[in-house]
């Protein structure tokens, strides 16, 4: 006969005679003993007589057959009944319904608690000495012996486990310690049941009924960060001491119009991913609660788009979204709080810093490490406050206990379980989850008391090792929840940690997928109700603190690590935007998949130029570089995997960016600086796989592409390439005669000072001339130093401002020249000024790959040239436009635009 589980009934059934018979012996005690006889009290005068012995045989029997229909509806069956005991078997899996069965007899509360049953539990082999029917089989073995004499000492109402069965080794079933006694000459050993509360999981399940207390000792803090708006404020925080809670609070006791929480997401290796994640939950937010979303200028919903899909924007359209986001209501201004900020990625941090440094009263609130720098990002900008966490009072420390177990502890408990761990909040909040799933606290109704009364003690002091001084506070508390966590929930907890841990429901089944763990569904109740993860967003999960996603990464066996990076670098490809696939190149180099790691860089970098990103572009290709030469070196050293935060390679932008600086060359080259700028913006292009054509010899000019846009400057008897050939632009006349780009000793400025009696002003058109012939033959370095001279003289400044951003676009800082253009675009001014610096906006865009946005500018340019009656500027704007549909395909709407412009300048001045 298979192995069973078998559970023993005792009760205590009177006898019709009692004076009849000398069988009748004293029962024993709890430790074996004699027990006394009751007091006459108990037994309410003399022995009873054959009326009530009646009585109680018929209750006995009553329960006994009572309890033995409960159990044929658990699915048990009736292997033995003697005078006072009877004994049920179940198969091993019905281990739950055997001792439920046991619990409702022992617990029993309709019957007084010296008549209710005696139970014990034992497993093992049994064999069958009857015929078995449907709910009743006749059977022997040593589990039956064994359950019986459990039974025989067990005192009423109380069930003893066999330390042998297995599911108390497995430490499934919950015990109140050991109950000794003596079955005839046999010394006898049982463990207590927990009839309350006997299986693990119920006693897991009361993790969930903890509360969310107050912040508890940081009122100085929050006074502290009570930070004005225009400004910037520091928390400093290790992992656990409560930075994200205090964040958290600040959101509310600053009363923002709005707030905009930014956490690390991902790898960290995203551009703009923490800031899409935090723009793409605000909006869920105020989709679902009583705020509506702002309503966003026409022109930034697209970019909100685009940022929440993945693509991303410009550093300075993004900040733009975060202003008009955050936007000032009455009196109330934006708060931004950003998380862990040291691994945030470094253009959400750029974005954030612009739209601080734009106005509207913006308020920033940051958390870094207590020894961790300023990112570079924000480094220019000025710490109002700051604010340091350190470790609770021991008052706070024990009112942070009460709280959590919502007042159910007494204070000396409270006392005892704030002692057992550092005063953070984190590592007090797993101390108490731990001891409640371990056992060490019994939560019953309005009652948190130890199991034991050695529980929270704890043991002799020891000297700790570096390691556990190096971890946070935390950890070991954490470590032991884990060792207590099933494998399936564990595995998808692992998942979840190795994809940044804050990741879509699918994508972490897709990681767990071929590992055997249940379905995230299946055990997302028991985790959210555990506290090891939260619900940031409808479809999402988050494991509930940084330390929980370091000691999971840490206990992966350092020979699966690979294995768990690969699969993590598939389902980022598959589930991420376009610039997400900068996190699974990380995963994939972390695996070892170099060739794969160099694509998906190589992937990631064009997308980030072509919203120019310049910085991440040149990061990526770098690391995608990296990771070639690597391969193509055959380095067959086993990627390292023992640190859970991501490696950052960071690149000079000049080393692998889209347009190094023209003078940089290697010593000895005899190749001008246009040939260098030319040749570096040739590779951008091809890089960025720009629909614009790039210009490749047979110029008279050796302006690169960068700085000539499409029908910006372009010189007279040229047309750039790709354009179809169209009446040139009205610029200025050829300066070669009248004014030298340069005299006999080089120096371009020597025109501009030779004459004593030349005015300011006729320096400054001078310059102004020069600057422009500069622009045409496109010598970079002289264009920068007239620039520079016209800049002093205070003359032409909207010049000045358009000659900057072309030398910045010259030098590959594309963003930087795109923001100083937008800065002149948007700036007050007449209307053939707004027409001159629209146009200009809209050349440096088209020059960046941005056709849509350049057709925008040139038309609202368009429409300032006519409103100012400029003939020049509308035939440019028409001109300009024509080349911009040429180069985009579209001729039917080129010639149009040829014929727009050549009416213009055909038309009598007004």
């Amino acid at each position: 006969m298979p192995e069973r589980i078998v559970v023993s009934f005792r009760g205590t059934a009177a006898l019709s005679r009692p004076d009849s018979t000398d069988a009748v012996l004293p029962s024993l005690g709890r430790r074996g003993a004699a027990r006394a006889a009751a007091p006459p009290s108990r037994h309410r005068g003399a022995p009873r007589d054959a009326g009530a012995a009646a009585r109680g045989e018929e209750s006995y029997l009553a329960r006994a057959l009572a309890l033995k229909k409960r159990a044929e509806a658990l699915g048990a069956t009736l292997c033995a009944w003697s005078a006072q005991t009877f004994s049920f078997e179940f198969t091993p899996d019905d281990i739950e319904e055997a001792v439920l069965l046991a619990a409702l007899a022992a617990e029993d509360a309709s019957v007084h608690p010296d008549a209710r049953f005696a139970v014990g539990i034992a497993q093992g082999e049994m064999t069958y000495v009857g015929e078995a029917g449907r709910f009743t089989a006749l059977s022997w073995g040593q589990p039956l012996l064994v359950a019986v004499m459990l039974a025989r000492i067990a005192l009423p109402g109380d069930v003893l486990l066999d330390p042998a069965l297995s599911a108390v080794l497995a430490g499934e079933l919950m015990t109140l310690g050991a109950h000794r006694g003596v079955d005839g000459a046999r010394r006898v050993r049982g463990l207590r049941l927990d009839a309350q509360q006997p299986l693990r999981r119920q006693v897991a399940e009361s993790v969930a009924r903890l509360s969310r207390p107050p912040l508890i000792g940081r009122d100085g803090e929050l006074a502290a960060l009570a930070v004005p708006p225009g400004s910037l404020a520091l928390v400093r925080a290790e992992p656990g001491a409560g930075g994200s809670r205090l964040l958290l609070e600040l959101s509310r006791v600053l009363a923002p119009s709005r707030s905009l929480f930014v956490a690390p997401i991902g790898a960290s290796r995203e551009p703009f991913g923490a800031l899409r994640r935090a723009l793409a939950r605000a909006a869920v937010r105020a989709e679902k609660g009583r705020a509506r979303a702002p309503s966003l200028p026409d022109r930034l919903s697209p970019a909100l788009a685009r940022l929440i899909a993945g693509e991303g924007v410009e550093p300075w359209t993004a900040a733009e979204v975060v202003a008009s986001w955050l936007a000032p209501e009455g009196a109330r201004s934006g708060l931004i709080l950003v998380d862990d900020t040291g691994e945030v990625d470094a253009a959400s941090l750029e974005a954030l810093a612009i739209a601080l440094e734009m106005g509207g009263g913006l308020r920033a609130v940051v958390r870094l490490g207590r020894s961790e720098p300023l990112p570079a990002p924000l480094n220019a900008m000025t710490v109002s406050a700051t604010a340091a966490l350190g470790p609770l009072s021991a008052a706070g420390a024990q009112e942070l206990v009460r709280r959590l177990l919502d007042g159910c502890i007494d204070d000396a408990g409270a006392r005892r379980w704030a002692a057992r761990a550092p005063a953070f909040p984190l590592a007090l909040r797993e101390l108490i989850c731990e001891a409640l799933e371990s056992g060490a606290l019994r939560w019953i109704g309005r009652s948190v008391a130890p199991r034991r009364r050695s529980a929270g003690r704890g043991g002799p002091a020891r000297t700790m090792t570096g390691a556990e001084l190096a971890a946070p506070p935390a950890s070991r508390a954490i470590e032991g929840r884990l060792r207590l966590l099933p494998i399936g929930p564990r595995t998808v907890l692992t998942a979840l940690a190795t994809l940044g841990g804050d990741a879509s429901e699918s994508a972490i089944e897709a990681l767990c997928d071929g590992t055997g763990a249940p379905k995230v569904a299946a055990v997302q109740a028991a985790l959210l109700g555990a506290g090891w993860v939260v619900r940031p967003e409808p479809g999402w999960l988050k494991l509930s603190s940084r330390t929980l996603r370091d000691v999971l990464l840490a206990a992966v066996p350092p020979g699966e690590r690979s294995a768990w990076h690969l699969a993590a670098a598939r389902v980022v490809e598959d589930h991420a935007g376009v610039l997400g696939l900068a996190d699974a190149a990380w995963h994939a180099a972390k695996a070892g998949d170099r060739r794969s790691a160099a694509d998906l860089a190589g992937r990631a970098a064009r997308a980030a130029g072509d919203a120019l990103l310049e910085s991440s572009a040149a990061e990526l290709l770098a690391f995608a570089d990296e990771q070639e030469t690597a391969r193509e070196h055959r380095l067959d050293a086993a990627p390292d995997s023992t640190s859970s935060q991501p490696p950052t390679f960071r690149t000079p932008i000049e080393v692998v960016g889209d347009a190094p600086d023209p003078q940089r060359g290697a010593p000895g080259s005899d190749r001008s600086a246009a040939d260098a700028s030319r040749e570096a913006a040739d590779s951008a292009a091809r890089r960025r796989g720009s629909t614009m054509p790039v210009e490749s010899g047979g110029a008279r000019d050796g302006a690169p592409r960068a700085l000539r846009p499409e029908g910006a400057a372009a010189p007279r008897d040229v047309a750039p390439a790709g354009f179809p050939d169209v009446a040139p632009l009205p610029d200025v006349a050829p300066l070669e005669e009248d004014f030298p780009l340069a005299d006999a000793s080089g120096d371009p400025l020597a025109k501009t000072s030779e004459s004593p009696v030349l005015s300011m002003n006729d320096i400054a058109v001078r310059l102004a001339e020069l600057a422009k012939q500069a622009l045409v033959q496109g010598e970079l370095r002289t264009l920068e130093r007239l620039v520079d001279e016209l800049r002093r003289t205070g003359e032409h400044p909207e010049l000045v401002e358009r000659m900057t951003g072309l030398i910045s676009l010259g030098r590959g800082a594309k963003d930087e020249a795109l923001r100083r253009f937008r800065s002149a675009a948007e700036a007050e001014a007449s209307p053939a000024q707004k027409a001159r610096a629209l146009l200009a906006y809209g050349i440096a865009l088209a020059a960046a790959g941005r056709t849509e946005g350049a057709l925008l500018e040139a038309l609202s340019a368009l429409a300032r040239a006519r409103e100012a009656a400029d003939r020049r500027g509308e035939q440019a704007c028409a001109q300009f436009l024509a080349r911009l549909a040429a180069a985009t395909g579209h001729e039917e709407a080129a010639r149009t635009w040829t014929q727009v412009a050549r009416l213009a300048g055909a038309a009598p001045p007004a």
